[in-house]
């Protein structure tokens, strides 16, 4: 996913729902009645949602808001297009990583991050970090991970499939632990437990979400699909036509997705995680 336009231009989804979520629980943060909150986004991508639905509601006296990705392409983009707005600023930073930067341990009175923990490499290092990150004296955590897609299952069937194999060998680390896991809700609890979470929320929540043709859900997968950027382009559409195959599959629709006519309804499922330190 190094193509931050292409990433805007299909990210309605995570849009509505961070958008729901911060609605809901931005009343909830333990802002600061003077101000001079500081907030850490991790996973932040283009930025945009950070900067068009997290922004616009934090106190305007904020201290400092820093953007972060582990791409580096991404948090350029994101750099170039909002490092105009005073108090912000951009890094590139693994949210799982073994060795947080000094310089950002206990420095935050927030941490948010939205559509991106199903990504890291260790969601339960990610989950100590976020800990880490907050001020010795508190503050607090909202975040948004995918649980379960059928586009996820459809990654793993042609992860195994000869022709697909060699541009899909790491898989799993695209796929999130909790697409098979019974009790995602429970896994997480234990997660912030372990890393010294007594107060928090986790809500499973099961969603849909209605695309405006099977073309336009297609077109929307591309674009955060990490495999198709290694392989010749002229595979690519072929790809994306078998997987949509095999997400219809999982969602027992017996129609090829080529006859498919219509308003074309995806289920997902969301963790969605308040907690305080």
């Amino acid at each position: 996913m190094n193509n931050p336009e292409l990433y805007i231009s299909a990210n309605d989804v995570q849009r509505h729902d961070a958008d729901v979520v911060v609605k809901k629980f931005s009343s909830k943060m333990q802002w600061h009645p003077k101000g001079e909150d500081t907030l850490i986004d991790l996973g932040s991508g283009s930025g945009d949602v950070l900067m068009d639905i997290v922004y616009p509601r934090i106190p305007k006296n904020f201290q400092r808001i820093v953007c972060t990705d582990v791409n580096p392409t991404m948090i350029s983009y994101a750099r170039q297009k909002f490092g105009h707005v005073k108090g912000v600023e951009f890094e590139t930073l693994d949210m799982a990583t073994d060795t947080l930067p000094e310089q950002l341990k206990g420095q935050f009175d927030h941490v948010t991050s939205f559509y991106a923990l199903m990504y890291a490499r260790t969601q339960r290092q990610a989950i100590k970090n976020i800990w880490e990150l907050l001020r010795p004296t508190g503050g607090d955590c909202l975040f948004i991970t995918l649980c379960t897609h059928p586009i996820f299952h459809a990654y793993k069937v042609l992860s195994k499939m000869e022709k697909w194999a060699q541009y899909a060998i790491d898989v799993d680390s695209f796929i999130p632990p909790q697409q098979n896991c019974q009790e995602p809700r429970k896994q997480f609890m234990e997660f912030l437990t372990d890393a010294g979470f007594t107060d928090f929320s986790v809500e499973l929540q099961h969603k849909t979400y209605d695309y405006r043709s099977v073309e336009v859900f297609k077109t929307n997968m591309m674009a955060v699909n990490p495999f198709v950027e290694r392989m010749p382009a002229t595979l690519r559409s072929e790809y994306m036509d078998e997987a949509l195959v095999e997400a219809f599959k999982y969602m027992g629709n017996k129609i090829d997705p080529k006859d498919y006519c219509g308003v074309l309804q995806i289920p997902y499922t969301l963790l969605v995680v308040y907690s305080r330190k």
